[in-house]
């Protein structure tokens, strides 16, 4: 009798070791509309991701009292540009603003926005952005993917300044984010 489990665990494992060759591979997919971008695991719960004086932000908007444009936002996709609209009454942000990266070797730096008459860095990326799943993810030019954000803790509680990670540093003193999309 204890013998008669073997032919079944046999064929489990069998049917578990042909697995993954029957499952479809994960699709990128750019989310459709307007999105917001959110952050995980820099809090309790999720936080949005929010524009101030050009800088990206997750966390609470209306806590931010340091910047003279402040507003939560949402965004679109076209092509590999992520396209930046305010949603906070009363604020307006110029037709092109785009989210950047800044992806260079062995510095982890700020995330932000183009536009407004904000300074933009030279060294800014507003290209090559892809969505798998639902995971916000930069395109190398050889066709992997990254998605190396950090986030560290502003003088406010609970609000974070977003940086990318270029080289995987993970210095001290920065939380690993997850950032994605949410309708």
């Amino acid at each position: 009798m204890k013998f008669s489990i073997i032919p079944s665990v046999l064929a489990l494992a069998s049917c578990v070791l042909a697995a993954p060759s029957t499952l479809k591979p994960f699709l990128k997919r750019n989310p459709t509309g307007s999105f917001k971008l959110v952050a995980y695991s820099l809090e309790s719960s999720v936080v949005d991701i929010f524009y101030s004086d050009g800088i990206a932000y997750a966390g609470d908007s209306s806590k931010w009292t340091y910047g003279s444009v402040t507003t939560d936002v949402t965004f679109v996709i076209e092509d590999t540009e992520v396209i930046t609209t305010a949603t906070t009454s009363g604020v307006t942000l110029d037709s092109d603003t785009l989210f950047y990266i800044r992806p260079i070797a062995n510095q982890v730096l700020p995330v932000g926005f183009t536009g407004n008459g904000v300074t933009v860095p030279d060294d800014a990326v507003t290209t090559n952005f892809i969505f798998y799943g639902t995971y916000l993810m930069w395109e190398y030019d050889d066709g992997s993917l990254s998605d190396s954000f950090r986030a560290r803790e502003t003088n406010v509680t609970g609000v974070y300044e977003l940086y990318y990670d270029f080289s995987n540093l993970y210095p001290s003193g920065y939380k690993t984010p997850v950032v994605k999309s949410s309708s």
